[in-house]
C-alpha cells in the first residue's frame, strides 16, 4: 500500500490528475471532509520544523485515520470500499 503511494506521488500533476492510486476506493480519493463538511486542504509548513519522530508519529496516524479506511478490500464479488461500500467488478479504469 505504501509503495503505490510512494509511486503515486513522484509521478507529475499531470499525470496523476483525475487518476487514484492503485488499491484505493476512487468515490473516496481525494475528499477532504471533516465534521462532515468539505473542507479546503492547506499546508502547514509548523509540520517541517518538527523533529523526524514528530512527523513519522503524526505520518502513521494520518495513514491509519484517512487512508485505511478508503483502501479497497478484496471480496467475493470484487473489491469494496469499506468508507462509501461501493463495489468494483473489476479495477477502476482511473488507478495508476
Amino acid at each position: 500500500m505504501i509503495e503505490d503511494l510512494i509511486r503515486f506521488f513522484k509521478k507529475t500533476k499531470e499525470e496523476t490528475t483525475g487518476k487514484v492510486p492503485r488499491g484505493f476506493c476512487p468515490n473516496c480519493w481525494g475528499e477532504q471532509e471533516y465534521d462532515s463538511m468539505i473542507r479546503e486542504m492547506y499546508e502547514d509548513k509548523q509540520i517541517d520544523v518538527n523533529n523526524h519522530a514528530a512527523n513519522y508519529a503524526f505520518i502513521q496516524d494520518f495513514i491509519v485515520n484517512h487512508i485505511e479506511g478508503i483502501h479497497l478490500k478484496k471480496g467475493n464479488n470484487g473489491f469494496e470500499c469499506p468508507t462509501c461500500r461501493a463495489v468494483f467488478k473489476e479495477e477502476p479504469e482511473n488507478w495508476i
